[in-house]
This record gives C-alpha cells, sequence and structure tokens, in this order.
C-alpha cells in the first residue's frame, strides 16, 4: 500500500495545497532525472537532495518562494517545481541551483514536493501517494524532521550556501535561520 504523504498549506496560498514525502534507497534517480529533462508531466514533482535539507521549514521557505514568485508572475524557470528547486539556492544561477539542489543520477534518497493545484488531475494525499509510487523505486520514509537530518550532509550544506568554517551549524534551527535568510534574501544583494 502507497504511503500518505504529509500535507500541509501556506496559509497565503490555500488553494495550493502542499504534499511532501522522503523517500530512501531510491534506485531510479537517472530515470527520474531523464524524465524531469524531457518534460514528462507524469513527472509533476520538485525533487530535492535531501543531503542538502536541514528541514521541513527549510523547503517550506523555498516553496513559499516559488510560490509567491508565480502569483507576482516573475518565475525564472518554466514550472513552479522547477521553480522550488531553483528557490532553495541562494544565488541566481539556474542551472547551478538544479546541480546542487535537484534529484542526481546517484541520487540515493529523494525529498519529493508537490504543489497540488485545482487545474490538476492528481491533487489529494491519496492519489499523490499512488502516483509516487510508481514513479520513485525507493522505501517511503514517513516524513519529519529528524528523517531529514539523518540524510543531511552538513558539508555539504554549508558549500551550497557559503556558510564559513567559524560558523557552527550543529544547531539545526540556528542553521535553518541561516540558509532560509539566504533563500528570502537571494536577488537582492
Amino acid at each position: 500500500m502507497p504511503s500518505t504523504p504529509l500535507t500541509l498549506t501556506l496559509p497565503q496560498f490555500p488553494s495550493s495545497p502542499l504534499h511532501l514525502s522522503l523517500y530512501t534507497n531510491v534506485t531510479n534517480a537517472p530515470t527520474i532525472r531523464s524524465q524531469l529533462l524531457s518534460g514528462n508531466t507524469a513527472y509533476s514533482y520538485a525533487f530535492l537532495d535531501p543531503s542538502t535539507i536541514l528541514s521541513i521549514s527549510h523547503v517550506l521557505a523555498a516553496v513559499y518562494r516559488a510560490l509567491t514568485e508565480r502569483e507576482a508572475g516573475t518565475m525564472r524557470t518554466r514550472t513552479v517545481n522547477s521553480e522550488i528547486v531553483f528557490s532553495m539556492a541562494p544565488s541566481m544561477n539556474i542551472g547551478d541551483a538544479l546541480k546542487r539542489f535537484g534529484v542526481k543520477d546517484e541520487s540515493t534518497a529523494l525529498f519529493v514536493v508537490k504543489v497540488a493545484d485545482e487545474a490538476e488531475d492528481v491533487v489529494g494525499a491519496e492519489e499523490v501517494g499512488v502516483a509516487l509510487e510508481s514513479i520513485v523505486e525507493g522505501e517511503s520514509v514517513a516524513l519529519c524532521d529528524d528523517a531529514l537530518q539523518a540524510l543531511t550532509d552538513i558539508e555539504v550544506v554549508r558549500k551550497n550556501y557559503k556558510i564559513p568554517q567559524g560558523v557552527v551549524l550543529n544547531d539545526r534551527i540556528a542553521a535553518a535561520q541561516i540558509v532560509t535568510g539566504a533563500i528570502a534574501l537571494r536577488g537582492y544583494s
């Protein structure tokens, strides 16, 4: 039986519920990546590398930024899914953001975000779970910050966000504040 994703709604975007899932032991990352690159609409999800994620709120900051850009008509990418991956980055380089934060051929774990807009066929959590079961070959893990922390590579986070070595990232709350600040301020410096 497919697992049901964690469903959240950002108060500013009540008609766009979010379905969040976490997978480990993923064996088909190259297929997922190639389907994304070919534009296969069945893969209309944001696939993120969990080694780059500190917490669920870290991802929600990127989702909020992407949905805000979509509402304002200022997205820099073609889809809200690629905009979410791009929004994870502290820089304005789309290609670099997709390489650093998106699915890679060697990915063995994935954090998946589905923005369920009313115009789409797949909008309910159960439907998203069934659809992901046919897309991701891996083990669904109950999504929580503890599960994410087991997959996070602090040195990758440090490198991606250019955090100096003197800044201690052992405190996940303080570290998440640093990276969400970088997400929010991207493009304003």
